[in-house]
């Protein structure tokens, strides 16, 4: 596969000044519970950044847009392993690249249906040397059987500085469903904390949010 035919399908991100590796991002007002998170206050969502975002910058609204749009389109047309196919190329070619083996769904946006949870899923599974993690609102969706060994789901926490979500029986099931919560300065992080707003908003060497063994992270409020 030529890249040009890879972005065809949708195009992955070369991480951030933040984040280590790739990330492939939608549309975030595509958001369907996030979207209803988005107009109550109080919740992990309402103060959304990549909302911001696309409303700050045309083109990176416009290409979270497209992305989502091809997704559809490969779904639409029964090309859906051709869209696996096309993140696979991608995020393995620049793994190879920067030597950098982390891959983040969902910088922006979140999961349309169980059947884009499965073809992620087989996109992890197609590239073993990448860890992948996957942040979610809608755990309606997440399928436990069969989460790839190189995948961490993380089920976003509803309310700032609210407990992590009940998943018990998700939890039971697979030992690739985590968590993670939001805390203003004022109380006390739930597991362990994203220490990124002590480094100019840079991860650096802490890969804590791929790590499955770390079962909830809690991140500082902007």
């Amino acid at each position: 596969m030529l890249v040009k035919e890879a972005i065809e399908l949708g195009k992955i991100s070369n991480g951030n000044t933040k984040m280590p590796g790739t990330t492939f991002s939608i549309d975030a007002f595509a958001c369907q519970t996030g979207s209803k998170l988005a107009k109550i206050k109080g919740t992990s969502c309402n103060s959304c950044y990549a909302r911001k975002l696309q409303k700050l910058r045309p083109s990176v609204d416009m290409g979270y847009k497209l992305n989502l749009a091809k997704y559809n389109k490969a779904l639409s047309e029964d090309k859906l392993f051709t869209w696996v196919s096309s993140m696979v190329f991608q995020i393995e070619r620049q793994a190879k690249k920067t030597n950098v083996y982390y891959h983040r769904w969902f910088d922006a946006g979140d999961l349309q249906s169980e059947q884009m949870f499965k073809a992620i899923c087989l996109v992890c599974e197609r590239t073993p040397k990448i860890k992948h993690w996957l942040p979610t609102q809608e755990r309606k969706y997440i399928n436990v059987y069969g989460i790839p060994k190189n995948l961490c789901v993380r089920i976003s926490g509803t309310k700032v500085n609210g407990k992590p979500n009940n998943l018990r029986i998700l939890l039971l099931q697979s030992s690739n469903i985590c968590t993670s919560t939001v805390h203003t300065k004022d109380h006390e992080p739930i597991g362990q904390e994203c220490k990124a707003y002590t480094r100019n908003n840079n991860c650096g060497t802490c890969r804590a949010c791929w790590d499955t063994t770390v079962k909830n992270v809690s991140y500082k409020k902007h």
